[in-house]
């Protein structure tokens, strides 16, 4: 039996200023600077800054692009305030140290335009840059779905984003697709929940992070037939990462469900919605964890085929 009792207070402190600068006639700046303290497993603080510029081009074109600094603690619950030594001489001893983890710094590039086309029909295209000092991510380490944090020394993060809307008076439809990319190098933090190789390869070499799914995407349809509004949606993802010749250097293979609804307002009793949904209509069965890669403790299941019927009444 080994006991490990312990309590701790954590603090975090912030303040922050903002202005928004009209520059031109259909320019506007956006800009502050923000201020963090926290002290807990450790302190630290950070002054970051930040500013966005758009552009509204005519009345069709909108551009804008800006830049952030981001300061993020660590989840105080989930810091686990374990003396690893209790377990020196057991089946579970550590073969590493446990450095704590620390605040996740990061620098925030973002740029974009959106257009619309006519009264119905808007597009936009986005994307992003993201460079972390100590990148915070989450494991989860055996299978209780209880949450770890730890660090990469660095991290990187970059992508674009693809909308497109269609609001007409009784049908309505939307698209979006995104590409990502997102590493770390170097474990810093929590290293005693990680394997000797694992951690030799990453002190040297970029992972893709666990999350990370290279495509996305989603789009629906709904249409308003006499007051029965019947609705479709689907969502495609190629896949979060696995470990295979290297950690995480795979990914799980890629999953499409589709779901369908229909519901109806009723002017009686002051307004009752009826409705009914089939989600995942064609019962796909897929793994969005396989149990294996850096932080994935144990094998994850999208939700098979499901009925649901609802009732609500407006106050």
């Amino acid at each position: 039996t080994i006991l490990d009792n312990g309590t701790k207070h954590a603090w975090n402190y912030g303040v922050c200023l903002q202005d928004k600068w009209k520059l031109l006639p259909g320019v506007t700046l956006n800009y502050g600077v923000r201020y963090d303290q926290y002290k807990a497993f450790g302190a630290e603080n950070q002054l970051s800054p930040r500013a966005n510029i758009v552009w509204q081009i005519d009345d069709s074109d909108t551009y804008h692009i800006g830049y952030a600094r981001y300061f993020s603690p660590p989840p105080y619950e989930n810091v686990a305030n374990t003396d690893i030594a209790l377990f020196d001489n057991t089946t579970v001893a550590a073969d590493h140290t446990d450095d704590t983890p620390k605040a996740e710094r990061a620098d925030y590039y973002d740029t974009g335009i959106s257009r619309k086309w006519g009264e119905h029909f808007t597009t936009g295209l986005d994307s992003y840059f993201k460079a972390d000092s100590n990148l915070l991510d989450e494991g989860q380490f055996g299978a209780p779905i209880i949450l770890t944090p730890f660090n990469y020394r660095t991290g990187r993060q970059y992508g674009a984003e693809f909308t497109a809307n269609l609001n007409l008076t009784d049908f309505n439809a939307y698209f979006n697709a995104s590409y990502e990319r997102a590493g770390g190098k170097n474990i810093t933090s929590s290293q005693f929940e990680f394997s000797s190789d694992d951690l030799a390869y990453i002190a040297s070499n970029y992972i893709p992070l666990d999350h990370q799914q290279i495509i996305s995407l989603s789009g629906g349809a709904s249409y308003n037939w006499d007051g029965t509004l019947f609705s479709t949606d689907f969502l495609y993802g190629s896949g979060l990462r696995t470990s295979g010749a290297t950690p995480n250097g795979s990914h799980v293979p890629g999953y499409f469900t589709i779901n369908l609804g229909v519901s109806h307002k009723f002017d009686f009793w002051g307004g009752l919605t009826t409705r009914f949904d089939v989600l995942n209509l064609a019962d796909a069965v897929y793994q969005i964890r396989n149990g294996t890669g850096v932080g994935v403790g144990a094998p994850q299941f999208g939700a098979r085929r499901g009925f649901f019927v609802g009732l609500s009444k407006d106050l």
